[in-house]
């Protein structure tokens, strides 16, 4: 044996100051965990790619609270004299985690400041950036806060560990420049400070889903938090918006889901009531696609300084990635018609056009609207409405189309024909179905009424008498262009109490009273042959009258649909069997109805 020697005594460890690497062992790196948050001090599990250092911060999120994490408590303040730009290396198990940083004064948690970031990488090393240009320097910061997937409940698993590592504060990039359009986010030396109000945050970061249309580096995020349901975020421009020959704005963006409002909208610098706006619905989940908003009806003599972001307009957000969406590439272009291949829906409506332009806005939690193949009938197109359990009472789904407009044509009301019907599909029998019209420009001029669901899980027509309106609401008045309808399903009833629940509806049209039914109507000059027949069925309608044809078996079931207005429509039934159908023709125009026998060899 050597070297016997007394020493002074044991190490005096110390709080850590910036940056934290977890290498020293003499710190103490001391994390105080809150709300289902642990952390530890490991060996790194993943030593490679940008972070092959030994030790690193461990955060195991459990259940306790959605903000479950952890702090520590540095040495001193920090300083932000000169670097307001924290870095830190993250090791998530999946893409788009929830990153929040946030400093604290030691003794006033109410003097305090954060920024959060989202992952862009899975089971891989990648450096984080948190933007505290805005800090207050005249404060003192000595802690060091972080929440992982703030706003969502951990379950301690490996779906919620993270790793942590080389927390630094940085010079932050100089961004003087104010952007012009068209925006890509792409540039170091412009500074897109958006402007968040009421719930919104907007932020520009790596591209977390590189693909399809938009496979650039840089995007903006929008996460929508609790505040207000119009929460966005603003962008000031270096100059007004020239919008003397280019009317269209196009932006790319990337939604959760289907049906999601994207709101697009200018205003002046100093004066928020010169503004215009359009909306524009996502009509894909989790896949980047283009978006277009006619502004060929600006005021051009005013000047549009800001441009304002509001995604789901109506809906309180929750911060989580159901709320999450990415927008990329703002740019203004020749054009005013940005949906020119397709028309604008009339009335009779039925869905079955894919050259028509269908759209939907749902509202208070009547979410997901979009046109569907009919699960009854695969040869039929009809429109869906998920109610949510989180929906409010009077949720609804707006018929409108990508533009914000109803219909081409107005409801032909008249002083004998004041009802129209719909085809609906309901999973419950007993409730209520409500149909508002208005005008498209006048939301003032509307009437509603309602029927009741008589028959569950099953297709049936109801009929709306609009002249005996719902109670506290406007008369039905023939003056007014009602051209714009509103359906609202179990009318009254929380999502809370009904739980989620989905409704079909389609053919939507006017009712044909007696005085507009006659034996002269075109329908009586449409004839069948041959009949019997053996594989097709030809319908000669030399009229060119509107059809909805309908081929009903011997047990009542609809096995098969054509809308046509051909002068002869031919029917396919090779892979039906032989018998007897019943053949139901409908004049689309009035709503008249005649049956016919028809006999397959």
């Amino acid at each position: 044996f050597d070297d016997i020697r007394l020493t002074t005594g044991t190490i005096v460890l110390t709080n850590p100051v910036l940056p934290i690497d977890f290498e020293s062992s003499t710190v103490n790196y001391a994390f105080t965990d809150f709300d289902g948050g642990a952390v530890t001090l490991v060996t790194n599990p993943q030593p490679a790619g940008i972070n092959t250092s030994s030790k690193v911060g461990k955060m195991v999120k459990n259940m306790g609270q959605v903000y479950g994490g952890s702090l520590i408590q540095l040495n001193g303040p920090i300083d932000f004299s000169v670097n307001k730009t924290f870095k830190m290396k993250v090791w998530s198990p999946r893409v788009g985690a929830k990153v929040l940083l946030k400093v604290e004064n030691a003794t006033d948690a109410s003097i305090n400041y954060e920024k959060e970031e989202v992952t862009t990488l899975a089971n891989t090393w990648e450096e984080l950036t948190f933007d505290y240009t805005a800090i207050n320097t005249a404060n003192q910061y000595q802690k060091v806060i972080l929440i992982f997937d703030n706003g969502t409940m951990g379950d301690g698993t490996s779906n919620f560990t993270f790793y942590f590592d080389d927390i630094k504060l940085t010079l932050a990039p100089v961004i003087s420049n104010v952007p012009v359009l068209p925006l890509d986010f792409e540039s170091s030396t412009i500074n897109y400070a958006f402007g968040d109000f009421d719930g919104g945050n907007a932020s520009v970061l790596n591209n977390p889903q590189p693909s399809g249309i938009n496979t650039s580096p840089k995007v903006a995020r929008m996460i929508k938090n609790a505040g207000q349901p119009w929460g966005g975020s603003t962008l000031m421009l270096n100059t007004p918006i020239d919008f003397s020959i280019n009317k269209t704005f196009k932006m790319k963006v990337w939604s959760p889901r289907a049906g999601a409002k994207v709101l697009l909208k200018v205003e002046n610098a100093s004066n928020s009531g010169i503004n215009f706006e359009k909306e524009a619905l996502t009509t894909v989940a989790n896949t980047w696609e283009e978006l277009t908003f006619d502004y060929s009806a600006i005021n051009t003599s005013n000047q549009y300084q800001k441009l304002v972001f509001i995604f789901e307009n109506g809906i309180v957000g929750d911060g989580s990635s159901n709320f999450t969406f990415y927008f990329d590439d703002v740019r203004l272009t020749v054009g005013g018609n940005p949906v020119s291949s397709k028309t604008q829906m009339s009335i009779p409506l039925t869905f079955d056009d894919n050259n028509v332009n269908y759209s939907f806005i749902g509202f208070g939690g009547a979410e997901q609207s979009s046109v569907v193949v009919d699960p009854t009938l695969s040869s039929n197109q009809v429109a869906k409405v998920v109610k949510t359990a989180a929906a409010l009472a009077e949720a609804g789904t707006v018929i409108t189309d990508s533009l914000g407009r109803g219909f081409s044509n107005r409801v032909p009301f008249s002083i004998n024909n004041s009802k129209m019907t719909v085809r609906v599909w309901s999973p419950d029998a007993g409730i209520k179905v409500r149909l508002k019209l208005e005008e498209h420009n006048t939301s003032a001029h509307s009437v509603e009424t309602e029927a009741i669901v008589t028959t569950a899980s099953g297709w049936q027509t109801l009929t709306f008498d609009f002249s005996d309106e719902s109670a506290n609401t406007t008369p039905l008045n023939l003056n007014y262009n009602y051209d714009k309808a509103t359906v609202y399903f179990n009318y009254g009833i929380a999502g809370a109490v009904a739980g989620e629940k989905t409704y079909y509806f389609d053919d939507l049209m006017i009712k044909a009273t007696e005085s507009t039914i006659n034996t002269n109507d075109l329908l009586d000059q449409v004839s069948l042959y041959p009949n019997p027949f053996v594989d097709y069925l030809n319908i000669n309608n030399q009229n060119k009258t509107p059809l909805d044809i309908r081929v009903i078996d011997i047990a009542g079931k609809t096995v098969k649909r054509v809308t046509s207005t051909n002068s002869v429509i031919q029917v396919n039934m090779q892979s039906y069997p032989a018998g007897m159908y019943i053949l139901q023709l409908v004049n689309k125009v009035n709503g008249k109805k005649v049956s016919k026998k028809v006999i397959k060899k």
